[in-house]
């Protein structure tokens, strides 16, 4: 699900399954030269998914886009190795 808080800034809920937590949110923010993805995840398919569907949903690539993590647990840098494209920037 994603609910956008400003002009260019997004939320994305990814889903926790079987977790008693439901969810994690990652953040999206549109740059002029690229974009910002705060946070990936975990890794499993249905987050994959519902990260997939953020990006078409709000437009943009991972070619364009670098990462920052906040902290290593897997709830916020599971997807980092599977979004992250030899051009990304990793924080």
């Amino acid at each position: 699900m994603i609910k956008k808080l400003f002009d260019d800034i997004y939320r994305i809920k990814i889903p926790l399954p079987n977790n008693p937590l439901k969810a994690t949110n990652s953040y999206f923010i549109r740059g002029r030269e690229r974009n910002l993805l705060i946070d990936t995840g975990f890794n499993p398919s249905e987050c994959q998914k519902a990260m997939e569907q953020a990006m078409q949903d709000i437009g943009f690539t991972m070619g364009e886009t670098d990462l920052f993590i906040t902290h290593a647990h897997g709830d916020h840098s599971g997807l980092t190795g599977y979004l992250a494209k030899p051009e990304t920037k990793i924080y």
